[in-house]
């Protein structure tokens, strides 16, 4: 395939051809039956693909000598694309994050909201034979352990499980599935077993909502491996390498590992700064990659300036299906609706304003985590701010236009602290967190300057870095840079509003100190 290069302002976009892939059954373990006799899934004879499986059948203790720093997350996937099926033997190796002796653990599986999308055929502690007792509820599978875990003690659980991604549904607003296929790919976004976070005393398991991310996940490790069928092309974050029709990714403190899959993906690159930014598109839609490649280089090259660096060597967006955006580590989803109509040039259309906005999540979801269901603003209403803050800087002509099509055309009705499950609808979560979330941090960002608002968002960042933060951190933040006081703001936009800091709240009574 030719190699076409655009340059503009001595930036270059090269077209990358890949392979045709062939389809062969494997993978990465072994798979133990409910009769606890060994299932050996083994590559058939290939030149193209050198994999040898893990050894699950070798007897090992309950507890790990050495466990990580973070969870760890081994993913041996066999697509079948052709039916959106994900055979997936999965090993997370964690340390017992409760301080205390259990004898359970729970995990959060999105997916399974959707009756009979996940088939959960096997839990066990990895290399023991015994199989582990389970249970699904709704989205949470409750594992049980043969014996108690100590605190601090490190354990690897092995599942093998087969997922079927559903159909592409129609949302109006924000929410639905972001694992889902349509007529060109398939998006896996957050379709795998997730250990749940250890809050407050308990594991966190958050039921479904029809609106927003109902999705919280600490940091973790992925090592993936997906084996897709032939000619179809695999897009997943983090580093890649490829052995015939295997594509194997690592992706470091990641809060999720996303891939998208198609058999019609283009693929178009540039490279900026020390970052590689690769786009997948669907081959109508191949004329705008300059335009998305270089919004999402400017996007991470702004950001970086504000709030700290980005922290892969790659970022991949990947065009899905859906009719919005998505965000997940080192990468982006653009819904296929969003690049209709857009005239090739210029920033005055949702594609460009959509990638501004994922590209920001990179930070404001991926960086510093919150919980997006219970403080959903923390992350989407810096998102938005950040994308005027793009347009501010590179389209400062069209600043009015997008204020006006983005905010102000909205009702900016509604308290911007609600958790999803209090929104009544998509529109009115919209309004309230993407809107009205927009307006406070633009009145907060009056108030004090831009050159404190600047360093305090900037101090944000990296004090919480891979951490998971709170309102009552944002607001240590801003009291850290700020005398001035806040309270009449947060009491203007907050349901519920938070004991701010003495310092930005004229000492207020019972203030934070």
């Amino acid at each position: 395939m030719p190699t076409r290069i655009w340059k503009k302002q001595k930036r270059f976009v090269q077209r990358v051809a890949l392979p045709a892939l062939s389809l062969i059954l494997v993978a990465a373990c072994t798979r133990i039956g409910t009769s606890g006799a060994p299932i050996q899934f083994r590559p058939t004879a290939d030149p193209d693909v050198n994999f040898q499986p893990a050894r699950l059948i070798a007897p090992a203790p309950m507890t790990l000598d050495n466990p990580p720093e973070r969870p760890l997350y081994t993913l041996n996937v066999t697509l079948d694309y052709e039916s959106g099926t994900l055979h997936t033997q999965e090993k997370i190796e964690f340390r017992n994050p409760t301080g205390l002796a259990i004898t359970e653990i729970k995990l959060n599986v999105p997916p399974a909201r959707r009756a009979g999308a996940i088939d959960v055929r096997d839990a066990r502690i990895f290399g023991q034979a015994q199989p582990l007792t389970f249970e699904m509820t709704n989205t949470v599978l409750t594992v049980q352990l043969p014996a108690p875990l100590p605190p601090d003690a490190g354990i690897a659980l092995a599942f093998d499980y087969v997922l079927r991604i559903p159909l592409q549904e129609t949302v109006i607003g924000i929410g639905g599935d972001d694992s889902s296929r349509g007529p060109y790919s398939l998006t896996a976004g957050h379709w795998y077993i997730l250990l749940a976070p250890w809050q407050n005393g308990d594991w966190h398991t958050p039921g479904y909502v029809p609106i927003g991310d109902n999705y919280i996940a600490e940091v973790a490790d992925y090592e993936v491996n997906i084996l897709a069928p032939e000619g179809v092309v695999v897009a997943g974050a983090g580093e890649e390498s490829r052995e015939g029709r295997l594509w194997r990714y690592s992706l470091p403190k990641a809060r999720v590992f996303a891939f998208g899959a198609s058999p019609v993906y283009q693929i178009d690159q540039i490279e900026q700064d020390g970052i590689t930014y690769i786009h997948y598109t669907y081959p109508q839609h191949r004329q705008f990659s300059e335009a998305v490649l270089y919004t999402a280089a400017r996007a991470v090259k702004l950001y970086s300036e504000l709030y700290g660096p980005y922290p892969y060597r790659i970022l991949r967006i990947i065009e899905t299906g859906r009719t919005q955006g998505q965000e997940y580590s080192g990468m982006v989803g653009i819904g296929t609706v969003l690049y209709e109509g857009y005239p090739g040039r210029g920033a005055r259309h949702d594609l460009i304003a959509t990638t501004a906005h994922e590209v920001a999540h990179q930070w404001w979801f991926h960086l510093v985590g919150n919980d997006q269901i219970r403080s959903p603003w923390l992350d989407e209403s810096l998102a938005r701010m950040s994308e005027m803050r793009f347009y501010e800087r590179y389209y400062p002509r069209d600043v009015d236009w997008w204020y006006q099509r983005y905010i102000a055309a909205g009702r900016l009705r509604g308290s911007i602290d609600l958790p999803l499950s209090a929104y009544p609808d998509g529109r009115a979560y919209i309004a309230a967190v993407y809107q009205r979330g927009l307006v406070f941090l633009r009145d907060v960002r009056a108030r004090l300057g831009d050159t404190a608002f600047d360093a305090a968002l900037r101090d944000y960042a990296q004090t919480l870095t891979y951490e998971m933060a709170t309102p009552d951190d944002f607001f240590n933040a801003l009291a850290r840079h700020t005398s001035e006081d806040l309270s009449d703001l947060v009491n203007g936009y907050f349901a519920a509003p938070p004991v701010l800091p003495c310092r930005i709240s004229n000492n207020a009574v019972g203030c934070r100190r």
